[in-house]
């Protein structure tokens, strides 16, 4: 399946991202299209209704949303 959008380490979060915090804080944006994120874990997926997250060195990553509900808080 291709993704409809696709992020990159060094590309910006897009607007109407919000924080959250778990231990650290962190910008999120919950997804309404698939996506794809390339991070130093490889390449990963997000599906709508998951969270892309940006992590503290640029890098972007996928959260579920069950897990983003058990585990974040927003700041």
């Amino acid at each position: 399946m291709s993704a409809s959008v696709v992020f990159k380490q060094g590309d910006e979060m897009p607007l109407g991202a919000k924080e959250y915090r778990k231990h650290a804080t962190a910008m999120m944006l919950e997804m309404h299209q698939t996506f794809t994120c390339h991070s130093r874990e490889g390449v990963l997926d997000g599906q709508p209704g998951d969270f892309l997250v940006e992590d503290g060195h640029g890098g972007f990553y996928p959260v579920s949303a069950e897990f983003h509900k058990n585990n974040y808080v927003e700041a």
